[in-house]
C-alpha cells in the first residue's frame, strides 16, 4: 500500500493562488478528490473483484470514507504562516475540508530564513488554537516539531544556505 502526503499550504483555492501561482491549473477539488480516491482505492478494488454486491463502486457516502480511511491514511502537509491561511476562519475552513475524511493533518511552523519575502510563523498559542480548531472536525492534527532552526538547519533552511554558498 502507498500512502499520500498532500502540501496544501491553504484551505481554499484562492488563497491557494496567491501563495502558489501554480496552483490555478489545480483546483483544490481535484486534490480532494484525488485524497478520497487514493483512500478509497482498496475498498473499490473489493467492490470490483465481488460485483454482485453493488454495482456503483465509486460512488461512497461520507461512512464509507471513514471507514476505509482507517485502513488507509491520507496527510495533508499545511505550512503555519503568518497571515490569511493561519486565521481562526481558515483553520475552520481546513476543518471542513478535511471533515468526514479521517485525514492526518500536519501543521508545520514556518523556519525563517533571510529570503526577500519577510515570511514568519504564528506564536505557538496560535498555532495550538489552530490544531484544536481542525481536530474538531474530526481529523487528527498535530503541530510538527521544528528541529535545526537554531542553526539554519531546518526545512527550508538548507537550500537557502547553501545557494549563498554557490554565489560567493
Amino acid at each position: 500500500e502507498v500512502n499520500l502526503a498532500l502540501s496544501l499550504h491553504a484551505p481554499n483555492q484562492p488563497m491557494r493562488e496567491k501563495i502558489v501561482p501554480s496552483a490555478k491549473g489545480t483546483p483544490i477539488e481535484s486534490l480532494i478528490e484525488a485524497l478520497d480516491s487514493h483512500m478509497m482505492a482498496l475498498t473499490k478494488r473489493k467492490l470490483l473483484e465481488n460485483p454482485q454486491e453493488d454495482d456503483k463502486a465509486t460512488d461512497f457516502n461520507a461512512e464509507e470514507r471513514q471507514t476505509a480511511s482507517k485502513k488507509k491514511r491520507a496527510m495533508i502537509e499545511y505550512v503555519m504562516l503568518v497571515g490569511d491561511t493561519s486565521t481562526i476562519e481558515a483553520a475552520h475552513q481546513l476543518g471542513k475540508l478535511c471533515e468526514g475524511r479521517h485525514l492526518v493533518v500536519n501543521l508545520i511552523p514556518y523556519n525563517k530564513t533571510d529570503v526577500k519575502d519577510k515570511l514568519d510563523c504564528p506564536s505557538e498559542e496560535h498555532m495550538q488554537k489552530f490544531r484544536r480548531i481542525v481536530s474538531s472536525y474530526g481529523s487528527f492534527c498535530s503541530i510538527r516539531r521544528t528541529m535545526g532552526a537554531d542553526i539554519a538547519g531546518a526545512c527550508g533552511q538548507l537550500v537557502v544556505e547553501q545557494e549563498k554558498k554557490q554565489v560567493v
